[in-house]
């Protein structure tokens, strides 16, 4: 195995609870050639007072910063790296000892390592084209936060569309998508555990509500990420699929009130017009608004959909 240094960025804001177990995690590595970086984004908790009992040691960095939020703090991580490869690591997370030697393993001649934490992961172990892995990465085929993943220092440093959006929600996933569309070389996928995800239900990602201008805001930034990677055919139904995706989400978040008559739901049907996809459950969730209507519509493509599956499977 090379001997690469990796930088380990940790963004830490209000964790006090965690972050000294996250701490640990990291300085345990089996591999020992790293540099831990934290960044405070202006915690009011005891968070900064655990992280300054780490900072004589000498692979450990400590940066305060006024809160700007956490894309902000990876950033200014980032520019005080020096590793030639960088992780990310949440300060309410842990790693496994072997993390960074698992993910070094299949370091050779890739810039993008992808492992997994203890969810199952549908990808095959191996190499996988940089083309798909944007593919993979826009329609969230794999998970899109940027923990989990080892990345060739000088692309990350390199790719400053990746910080551009510091957004409520999914603002991970605009970071990787930027970060995979610099990548020129295949992505290496590992299916082994690598990062253990502690689910906290008060964090942004338990307490967000998607609304239809946020997510025609972001399918839009995701679209001019990924501009020109794609045939005009591929990234239309494309977008199509992330869109109704983000349709979902929107429902749920909003006890299933729909907006027919919203420019968000006009963009879905306008592309679904120009591709010519017929798709008579989304069509008819689509030209609904009534949460009772909504579920009804729901109730039915879910019967659709089921249907299409036992006549394929009868063919």
């Amino acid at each position: 195995m090379n001997q690469e240094l990796v930088s380990i960025i940790v963004p830490v804001y209000n964790t006090a609870e965690y972050v000294e177990e996250c701490i640990q995690s990291i300085l345990s590595q089996s591999y020992k050639n790293i540099e831990l970086i934290l960044v405070n984004d202006g915690s009011t908790d005891d968070s900064g007072y655990i992280c300054k009992k780490y900072v004589n040691m000498p692979n450990v960095q400590y940066i305060e910063q006024e809160n700007s939020g956490v894309q902000a703090a990876r950033e200014n991580g980032v520019k005080a790296s020096k590793g030639e490869r960088i992780m990310f690591v949440d300060s309410d997370d842990t790693l496994p000892c072997d993390s960074v030697s698992s993910l070094l393993s299949v370091s050779d001649g890739v810039d993008i390592v992808v492992g997994r934490h203890e969810k199952p992961v549908s990808w095959k172990e191996g190499l996988c084209g940089r083309k798909q892995y944007l593919y993979m990465i826009y329609r969230e085929k794999v998970f899109t936060a940027p923990w989990g993943k080892l990345f060739k220092g000088d692309m990350v440093r390199g790719c400053k569309q990746a910080f551009e959006h510091n957004l409520p929600r999914s603002q991970d996933y605009l970071m990787n998508l930027a970060i995979a569309r610099t990548d020129k070389k295949d992505v290496a996928l590992l299916n082994s555990t690598v990062y253990y995800y502690r689910r906290r239900a008060n964090s942004t990602t338990f307490t967000f509500r998607h609304s239809f201008e946020y997510a025609l805001h972001l399918c839009n930034l995701a679209d001019a990420i990924v501009e020109g990677e794609f045939s005009e055919r591929e990234m239309l139904m494309m977008s199509i699929a992330l869109r109704m995706k983000f349709y979902f989400k929107c429902l749920k978040d909003h006890d299933y009130q729909g907006d027919r008559h919203h420019p968000f739901v006009k963009d879905i049907v306008r592309r679904m017009n120009k591709a010519r996809i017929v798709c008579l459950e989304d069509r008819l969730i689509l030209s609904v608004s009534g949460s009772r209507s909504i579920k009804r519509c729901l109730y039915l493509r879910k019967k659709i959909k089921k249907m299409k599956k036992e006549m394929l499977y009868n063919l």
